[in-house]
């Protein structure tokens, strides 16, 4: 009976996960267990298992006399995850521009080139995130990826979305590109770090302003 409902359990954390992913379920979103129980076809128990597995990797969180609720990121804990990003990622870019093929990099970010001055913001979040996905999972650094998935930062990175707009940090992708492109493993380790200091630091101001 407990490896059925293990089974179930786990079941019940994928759906839920791929609801929070999919933006079904959305940030600061309080969770109705009975519906979204019915919802699944399942009962309290395994969903009650999946939640806490899911608080457990800081997607969910329980509040007093709310329930539980969608994790909803504060300024200060955007700041700690960009801080994660900086080392996890300056290292992955290095690793990346000195094995990998940047062709499918440049790519992502064609369509947002040329004499349109209309960017689809939902289209350059997503090529945003495959961007820095594409990178860690293919550095070559196994125990590095694990410690960025483990972690959820690419999670938190779609569930956070665009700190700045496409305007700003669009030259700053096709610059960490080029430099990719060139094998030059410094240049780009700094740049990746510039790009994400810039938008740490926008919300860090915001943080000061708000004091």
């Amino acid at each position: 009976m407990k490896l059925v409902s293990d089974e179930l359990g786990q079941k019940a954390y994928r759906k839920v996960k791929n609801m929070i992913l999919t933006k079904q379920l959305l940030p600061g979103q309080k969770i109705v267990q009975d519906k979204l129980a019915e919802d699944l076809g399942i009962s309290r128990t395994p969903l009650r298992s999946a939640l806490q597995m899911l608080e457990g990797e800081n997607l969910v969180e329980s509040l007093p006399r709310r329930g539980v609720v969608i994790k909803q990121f504060t300024d200060e804990e955007v700041v700690e995850i960009y801080d994660c990003r900086m080392a996890l990622e300056g290292t992955a870019v290095r690793l990346f521009t000195e094995r990998a093929n940047p062709a499918k990099l440049r790519k992502l970010f064609e369509p947002f080139q040329g004499d349109s001055t209309e960017i689809d913001l939902v289209a350059y979040q997503k090529a945003d995130s495959q961007f820095h996905s594409h990178i860690i999972s293919k550095c070559g650094n196994g125990y590095l990826a694990k410690l960025f998935h483990q972690g959820n930062l690419l999670v938190f990175i779609d569930l956070i979305g665009l700190v700045r707009p496409p305007e700003e940090t669009l030259s700053e992708h096709l610059a960490i590109i080029s430099a990719i492109e060139q094998k030059d493993a410094n240049l780009a380790e700094q740049l990746a770090k510039d790009h994400l200091v810039k938008s740490k630091e926008l919300i860090s101001e915001r943080i000061k302003n708000a004091n």
